[in-house]
């Protein structure tokens, strides 16, 4: 049998049974509920009812009864009889100023009264505090703009969850919309999602991911966000945009700031650059003079001074980024399709390798050079294969034995253990109004495959000329695979797969060594500085050396930049892979379950486990997912699939399985 309390339990008020007090009475045990038990602090008691109970029923009976009266007490009536009393009064004054007996249920109920409307009163000294007129008119004022802003975020969510918003939104429901609108793309990585949550939970019940879900959805019904909003870049802090010292620093860019002095002038040679037929960054080229081929790499290092804003913008986003619906540059237009793209008829500087027939085992003597040249044509891969078929072509000999030459270096590859995974590749692009252009690249064309040879060509010897000088520069190895690779294999998706699963990670280090799926030796990535900041950097070390026998950076700076460059590299990839996968999916479900088409999707199994999805690729789309598949089939068969749905937020399709195919 203990006394019935009134504690301070969290944000509220609860009656409870006292059960004891700690000897030095600071703390007390009481009992909350039927069963349980808590400590608590001694100043959290609010008032001793003086009533003892035998029962929890008991304890619910008085918090009924005070509960009750609570609705004759009119707090404004008891201020305006006690309010010119200077001194503090008690629960029982404001108890009888309202018309009650001072009794435990009263007293009771006049406590709870001011916990839940502290207008008029104030605790202070055990007792309470009449506020003056002054406070109680600003307090008024307070909560009736609390009110209106209640109501506002009330409207906001109802109008919302009809997918309706007003044009003409208030301070207060644009902060929350803009809680929301955060929520929606990041979900609980957002810094206020515990805010966001607590407002979409007013119209949505569920867990986190299904009202982030919700949230999304009803953005893009009203307008707020677009249905296809990339969220994987705003997660992972890309900017879209770049700052207005960047784009000054790039729009007062004249040219080459230092002299030519030191500069080999090709400008006479015929100069050729391939790409896709959308690209506008052309970092790359070629010249052929008689039996010499010089490789060309756009000199970005002349244009940007180290550790300007370019730079360190460059620097914090790593590479370009692109997708299917947009390409986020690492440098400002200005650069990346203006000064430092090598457009035909403009004269560009570029680090350059010159290539000669060699006289021993390897395929060429070569020299590095910094140079300038002018290219004369800018051609597409599709242009520059119907060159290399068209006999008749006046460029046809020329672009014949840059490609014999790359061929044979190819071979020479081979040869060191180098193999080709000449995987298709999926194409997407996406116009404004968003429709969607799915293609196939095969990367074995005649022309891409020279173009990716005489790229290859280019990093290993700039790697070499870093290794044979001792320069430091981020080396990429690649060990051995695991087991001998099943090469025999008739080439296609089943091969690649299970020589995928052999190999091992290239590797980052400052010492060189063998990239074994290459076959090559000292490999570095330098090819590109218009779109990877390490080429960027390896291209300042070896153009610095070149010119004073000096490094810009130390092993350990070399470490640092290529770790952090690195770890962006991978982020950016995953995004691309992810917005790919997002895209392809649309399409397939457009022509598969929004269209007329309902034909079955040819497949090859890559893998069966027992009673698990495994996986599979498609024969005519280098995409693979997961299917469960009988125990009857094989890896490595052809089969029929069925297309039965699409999850575009988790990026996911459903299968089924229908029959091999004999």
């Amino acid at each position: 049998m203990g006394e019935i309390i009134l504690v301070q339990l969290g944000n509220q008020t609860s009656f409870c049974e006292l059960l004891s007090e700690n000897s030095n009475g600071k703390r007390i045990r009481v009992k909350i509920g039927r069963n349980k038990e808590a400590k608590l602090p001694l100043n959290r008691v609010l008032l001793k009812t003086g009533t003892t109970c035998n029962s929890h029923e008991e304890v619910v009976h008085f918090s009924e009864r005070s509960r009750a009266l609570m609705d004759e007490i009119d707090l404004k009536i008891a201020w305006k009889s006690l309010s010119g009393n200077e001194d503090i009064v008690s629960s029982v004054h404001i108890a009888e100023a309202c018309g009650l007996d001072s009794n435990p249920y009263s007293i009771a109920a006049v406590l709870l009264s001011i916990e839940e409307d502290s207008t008029y009163f104030y605790s202070s000294d055990g007792g309470f505090g009449c506020h003056t007129e002054e406070a109680i008119e600003t307090q008024m004022e307070k909560r009736s703009k609390e009110c209106k802003r209640q109501k506002e975020i009330s409207d906001l969510l109802t109008t919302m969850d009809k997918g309706e918003l007003s044009l003409n939104l208030t301070k207060d429901q644009k902060s929350e919309l803009n809680h929301i609108r955060e929520y929606a793309i990041h979900g609980d990585r957002y810094n206020r999602s515990g805010r966001a949550i607590e407002l979409l939970s007013q119209i949505r019940s569920g867990s986190n991911e299904s009202i982030q879900i919700y949230a999304y959805n009803k953005l893009t019904e009203c307008g707020v966000l677009d249905i296809n909003y990339p969220r994987e870049i705003d997660i992972a802090g890309i900017p879209k945009t770049f700052d207005n010292k960047v784009l000054l620093e790039a729009s007062c860019l004249k040219d080459y700031p230092t002299s030519e002095e030191d500069i080999l002038d090709l400008t006479g040679l015929d100069t050729f650059t391939i790409d896709d037929e959308s690209t506008t960054d052309r970092d790359d080229a070629f010249s052929v003079v008689n039996d010499t081929i010089w490789i060309h790499v756009t000199d970005i290092r002349s244009l940007i001074p180290e550790n300007c804003e370019i730079d360190l913008e460059a620097s914090s986003r790593s590479a370009t980024l692109y997708t299917p619906d947009i390409i986020l540059p690492m440098l400002p237009s200005e650069i990346s399709e203006g000064l430092g793209s090598l457009d035909p008829e403009q004269n560009r500087r570029c680090l350059s390798i010159k290539l000669d027939a060699a006289t021993g085992e390897s395929c060429f003597d070569w020299t590095i050079h910094h140079a300038k040249i002018k290219s004369d044509k800018s051609l597409s891969y599709r242009q520059a294969d119907k060159i290399l078929s068209d006999k008749d072509d006046p460029l046809h000999l020329t672009f014949s034995h840059v490609r014999e030459s790359m061929q044979c270096h190819e071979t020479a590859r081979i040869r060191k253990g180098a193999f080709a995974l000449n995987r298709p590749e999926l194409s997407i692009t996406v116009s404004e109004d968003k429709n969607i252009d799915v293609k196939v690249l095969q990367r074995n064309s005649p022309s891409r495959s020279m173009v990716a040879e005489l790229m290859i060509v280019y990093n290993s010897l700039i790697g070499t000329y870093c290794a044979d000088n001792r320069i430091p520069v981020p080396f990429r190895i690649q060990s051995d695979p695991e087991d001998s690779l099943p090469l025999e294999m008739p080439e296609g998706p089943f091969k690649w797969h299970s020589i995928g699963k052999l190999l091992r990670p290239a590797k980052l280090s400052t010492t060189g060594g063998i990239h074994s799926g290459l076959g090559v030796e000292n490999y570095v990535q330098a090819s590109s500085p218009l779109r990877r900041y390490l080429d960027l950097v390896v291209q300042r070390q070896v153009i610095s050396y070149m010119s004073s026998k000096s490094n810009r950076y130390d092993d350990t700076e070399i470490g640092t930049i290529a770790n952090i460059a690195d770890t962006q590299f991978r982020t950016l990839r995953r995004i691309e892979n992810d917005r790919l996968k997002y895209w392809f999916l649309k399409y397939l479900n457009a022509q598969h379950l929004e269209g007329p088409k309902e034909e079955v999707l040819k497949a090859i199994i890559l893998e069966n486990l027992d009673e698990r999805p495994s996986n599979f690729e498609l024969v005519d789309f280098p995409y693979r997912g997961k299917c469960h598949f009988p125990n009857t089939v094989k890896p490595g068969e052809q089969c029929y699939l069925q297309l039965n749905g699409v999850d575009l937020w988790h990026k996911s399709a459903q299968f089924s399985f229908k029959s091999t195919i004999q």
